[in-house]
């Protein structure tokens, strides 16, 4: 097994490279400043690292290159102001999904993996006392994660949307519930990672479709 990591330098998407490296995976993660990544020396090792920015189709490629899934989990810090990276989910899919249909040609046809977030396409799964805090902080992220997502649906590539609750800094429990119409309150990242590795890469079991997850 092999995946492309986009959006590996932190949060979910670090978690997921650190336990794919703990499952014997071999990762390739895309990154603009490789000598800031804060991986242990032992990962790093391990680790495949293209020099490149998300936005940038060849770059894409390159580190897509080969991989049976790519692991999308772009997004900008969450905060009151803008980010230089808001709007980078957006941006990026259309980008990666011109170079998985190159990549086609060549005989390769990876599946999309993409972290979402509850609350993008409706709050009905986000519990009512959380929903203030969705609009204030979460509108304009969940914006472009929606662009995202409508572009990944619509590409005939095959997915899954992985949509958490609100994300904690939270241990690894591997105890969770995950389903189409799951609410809850938070999950960890850790956990979402060991989601994210045991039911949507090492196995398919929510093909072209979105999962909600929450403790």
């Amino acid at each position: 097994m092999h995946i492309a990591v986009l959006g590996a330098s932190r949060n979910t998407g670090k978690a997921v490279v650190e336990q794919a490296l703990e499952r014997g995976i071999r990762v390739t993660i895309l990154a603009r400043s490789p000598a800031r990544l804060t991986f242990s020396d032992e990962q790093r090792a391990r680790l495949d690292v293209v020099e490149g920015d998300a936005t940038v189709k060849a770059d894409v490629a390159r580190a897509i290159a080969g991989a049976d899934v790519v692991v999308f989990s772009l997004g900008a810090k969450v905060g009151l102001g803008g980010t230089a990276d808001m709007g980078v989910e957006s941006a990026a899919a259309p980008l990666l999904l011109e170079a998985i249909r190159e990549s086609r040609d060549r005989g390769s046809w990876p599946r999309i993996v993409m972290v979402s977030s509850t609350g993008v396409d409706s709050m009905r799964d986000v519990p009512l006392v959380l929903r203030p805090l969705y609009a204030l902080l979460l509108r304009t992220p969940h914006r472009h994660k929606a662009a995202a997502e409508a572009a990944i649906r619509a590409s005939g590539v095959p997915y899954t949307l992985v949509r958490p609750a609100l994300l904690t800094h939270g241990p690894r429990t591997a105890k969770y519930r995950a389903g189409p119409d799951v609410a809850g309150y938070t999950v960890s990242r850790s956990d979402v990672a060991h989601f994210v590795l045991e039911q949507c890469v090492e196995a398919d079991k929510w093909p072209n479709g979105a999962v909600a997850i929450a403790y």
